[in-house]
């Protein structure tokens, strides 16, 4: 009977440990933050899209080539077009969230409305449009093919492959025959 008192005793105590830290560490969920671009390399002239997102309401500012936007709330997608350029030019868009940071019930009141910020900047290629390079397309993430050709190095492995299973085999046939003719004699 002592155990079987022990043993719920240890339970209520681990429910309340468990009632009493859990809550403290979910109050007070993860901020997060993200600014992406649909397209980081582009031609003069072309439009890309910027989007900003956050759990949290953020008073957002995205600024690109001397052009600065702002909105109030979570998500914020805006477009920018590509300026005209003689040269490949590397532009960075600037994107900043200003917030309530979240805080804990024993702090002020005055702490409570305290301002957090948060920046991210991602640089935004622009190709003029005499220029020999393309753009890429899409995001599929292929790299070029820029090496020799690939069945080469397809044939040779297989190739060596089959040359390889081929003296194995030739190997422990002759093994085999040595070992049967010397039970023979």
């Amino acid at each position: 009977m002592k155990k079987f008192a022990f043993a719920f005793a240890a339970a209520v105590a681990a429910v309340m440990v468990t009632l009493v830290f859990a809550p403290s560490a979910t109050a007070y969920p993860d901020v997060r933050f993200d600014v992406n671009v649909d397209r980081q390399v582009l031609y003069a002239g072309e439009l890309f899209t910027a989007t900003a997102t956050s759990n949290v309401t953020c008073n957002w500012t995205l600024a690109w080539d001397s052009v600065t936007r702002q909105n109030a709330s979570p998500t914020y997608v805006t477009t920018y077009l590509a300026p005209t350029v003689t040269r490949i030019t590397r532009i960075p868009l600037d994107g900043t969230c200003l917030y309530a940071a979240p805080t804990t019930g024993r702090t002020s009141t005055r702490a409570a409305t305290a301002m957090s910020s948060w920046h991210r900047t991602i640089v935004v290629t622009v190709l003029p449009r005499s220029s020999g390079a393309a753009a890429p397309k899409g995001r599929s993430g292929n790299l070029p093919s820029t090496g020799g050709p690939d069945e080469v190095v397809l044939f040779g492995g297989l190739a060596l492959f089959v040359v390889g299973a081929g003296a194995v085999t030739l190997a422990r046939r002759r093994a085999e025959d040595a070992e049967l003719s010397g039970q023979t004699a």
